[in-house]
């Protein structure tokens, strides 16, 4: 009688403690997930898409990409990363939820003072920002080119598709942007023994050869 007694005494002080630790069993949980390798390291959050021959792209160098869930992957081109060749910064994100409309600014490309501002490629909600891009903190523009930024659930996909280019349009525009770019670097020494734009590029510029590069390669800026 004794032994059950005592044994039950037990049972029912480990049943208390188990309760009283779920509590902080579950801020630890909560803790470690914020510590998740998403959030310590952004190119977890940066993973290369799959399928870049179907990304439709807007004049403003982004694109859009529809996927198999339904939404529509949003990013910035390969002339954003050729023209950011450091690691770069985004910055005036929507937030989940927000609606947009195709050519409007959907944000800006940062590179210490100097910025892009770049324009929606379709209309609809946001549904998601990439945890990368969010952190506000440096990122590899080749990662983020390669990647995602946003993920909208479009209003109308098709009709926003009259505005946009297919992949070997862009490809070759960007192209000739480039080409054109290279030039520019070259005019002002901005490359390196091995003829190569040097990461450092757009920092270097000054005040009057970023705002020539800005009037080149992103006319409409200057209206946002």
């Amino acid at each position: 009688m004794v032994f059950i007694l005592v044994l039950s005494t037990v049972v029912l002080f480990l049943a208390v403690d188990f309760f009283l630790r779920k509590e902080e069993r579950a801020i630890k949980a909560a803790e470690k997930s914020k510590k998740s390798p998403i959030f310590l390291s952004p190119e977890k959050a940066l993973l290369p898409l799959e399928n870049e021959l179907d990304r439709i792209y807007h004049i403003s160098h982004t694109w859009a990409l529809p996927s198999d869930q339904g939404f529509i992957y949003v990013g910035f081109d390969n002339f954003i990363s050729s023209l950011f060749t450091a690691q770069i910064k985004i910055s005036e994100l929507p937030q989940a939820g927000s609606k947009l409309t195709q050519g409007t600014k959907i944000w800006d490309v940062n590179l210490g003072d100097k910025k892009v501002a770049q324009l929606s490629p379709v209309s609809g909600e946001v549904v998601e920002v990439n945890p990368a891009c969010k952190m506000n903190m440096p990122l590899p523009a080749d990662d983020v080119e390669k990647s995602w930024i946003l993920k909208i659930k479009a209003d109308d996909l098709k009709k926003d598709s009259n505005n946009l280019m297919q992949h070997m349009q862009a490809n070759v525009l960007n192209m000739a942007l480039r080409d054109e770019l290279y030039l520019f670097a070259q005019k002002g020494h901005y490359l390196n023994d091995g003829g190569e734009i040097i990461p450092e590029f757009i920092a270097r510029m000054s005040k009057d050869e970023w705002t020539n590069v800005k009037k080149k390669f992103f006319p409409y800026d200057s209206d946002i």
